[in-house]
């Protein structure tokens, strides 16, 4: 009964109306933020401490948890800039969480952009109740709005994380950086394995323990399976996990090379092997058997990827003497070469919407991170070490990027995006870890 009750507190979690907080914002009046034109703007954002409904109520170590999810969150967004508490006129405290507690003058001539509240009480039974609010300080206006119920610790991280996706999706009409997850390749005691989590950190999880060689995870477009493939002592294999059963499938396929497998958004798996001693492109059949050949050449053909839409494939070739990024219309099937600078070109992804290919570039500095725009054929570097930066990745809202660095002395996961903003490390645990894969499916 128990555990009953948990399960339905946890499915209204996020649905709590607030009283007094739930008018309308008119369309028009909304701050929006354009985050893939130019000159992208900062908002200055403070967040308030959380305030109890009951100042004789003594404060729960959960409340702490809430502080810093917020402000870690909000530290991931490169359009935000966090304004301390020295920074606002007045006192610290506010005498309220709604709007008609909010001195909103203070905070404007503070040149505060966003407020955020948020408020706590603790009710008989142990449960914790939360109320999160986010302001337009200019124009007094709640952007949004909601109330949690957290029963379980676990529970208050997803509450920020939910209210953290709605507030940017308020700003920016996308919310998938809070909804996503990232797969990527851990390195423990000499071997490598598969590993998930959210692109805050959040919620580790371990797909593979072959304790062996996992590489090159790649997701289905629908989030139900991931693939990747197992260097074992004596063969390779292709390896599918499914995300509902949480088991492994091993496909066994022709020649001694299997790597860098990639799904098309029809649900079909390209991958490359050398099933006549030369790596080129095959696509799978539902079964995972052999399709047909779709890049074929005298040199090696790698890393497949594509677009939402499916008619664009980028890869890998050394058709040229040295790898280079090239473009396959699949409808046309013309190739089309991307990488024109540079002597070492790998590691290519398209942005879901078609319109960017990031990849990695050696220079005389190591390799970073360039991102080429199909529609002005022009690129620019977006990551500058140190070190070398690989292994891009982009985000479902083609913004986004995540790659692998050794900036720091061994191989971690960051955070780009397309505009070259700064780097933030995304916290993956012990060990090294590199090659991010983005689930294009938002939960």
């Amino acid at each position: 009964m128990k555990n009953l009750l948990r399960k339905m507190l946890w499915i209204v979690i996020g649905s709590l109306a607030l009283a007094g907080a739930w008018q309308p914002v008119l369309a028009e009046e909304a701050m929006r933020i354009d985050i893939y034109g130019p000159g992208q703007k900062q908002l200055n954002l403070y967040i308030a401490p959380p305030q109890p409904s009951d100042p004789e109520m003594p404060r729960p170590k959960e409340i702490g948890i809430l502080e810093q999810t917020l402000s870690k969150n909000m530290g991931f967004l490169p359009f935000i800039h966090q304004m301390a508490a020295g920074d606002i006129l007045g006192p610290k405290a506010l005498s309220g969480t709604t709007a008609a507690d909010i001195d909103f003058k203070r905070f404007n001539l503070s040149q505060t952009d966003l407020l955020l509240t948020s408020s706590w009480r603790r009710k008989k039974d142990g449960v914790l109740q939360i109320e999160l609010r986010a302001f337009e300080v200019f124009a007094r206006k709640r952007l949004v709005g909601r109330g949690y119920t957290i029963t379980e610790s676990y529970q208050l991280v997803e509450a920020v994380n939910r209210f953290c996706a709605q507030l940017m999706k308020e700003l920016t009409g996308r919310n998938s950086f809070f909804r996503s997850t990232l797969a990527f390749v851990r390195k423990n005691d000499g071997h490598k394995e598969i590993w998930t989590c959210t692109p805050q950190g959040y919620k580790p999880r371990q797909i593979t323990n072959f304790q062996q060689y996992c590489l090159s995870p790649t997701w289905k477009w629908d989030g139900s399976s991931l693939a990747c493939t197992l260097v074992g002592q004596d063969r390779h294999e292709l390896i599918i996990w499914s995300a509902k059963n949480r088991k492994l499938r091993h496909v066994l396929l022709p020649g001694n090379t299997i790597i860098s497998p990639a799904f098309h958004p029809d649900g079909r798996l390209f991958i490359s092997i050398d099933r006549y001693g030369n790596p080129d492109i095959y696509s799978l059949n539902e079964d995972f058997g052999i399709e047909q050949v779709e890049v074929e050449n005298w040199g090696i053909d790698i890393s497949p990827q594509f677009e939402a839409a499916g008619k664009k494939m980028v890869f890998v070739s050394s058709r040229l003497g040295n790898p280079h990024i090239f473009l396959l219309d699949l409808e046309t099937r013309k190739i089309r070469r991307i990488s024109y600078e540079g002597k070492y070109n790998t590691n290519p992804d398209i942005s879901p919407d078609g319109r960017y290919i990031a990849y990695s570039r050696l220079t005389p500095d190591g390799h970073r991170i360039i991102v080429y725009d199909l529609k002005t054929n022009q690129e620019r570097q977006v990551t500058s070490g140190p070190g070398n930066d690989e292994d891009p990745a982009w985000g479902p809202d083609s913004y986004f990027l995540a790659f692998a660095s050794n900036r720091s002395g061994k191989y971690r996961i960051y955070l780009a995006t397309r505009q070259g903003d700064e780097t933030q490390l995304i916290p993956t645990g012990p060990g090294e870890a590199t090659a991010p894969a983005w689930n294009p499916a938002v939960r």
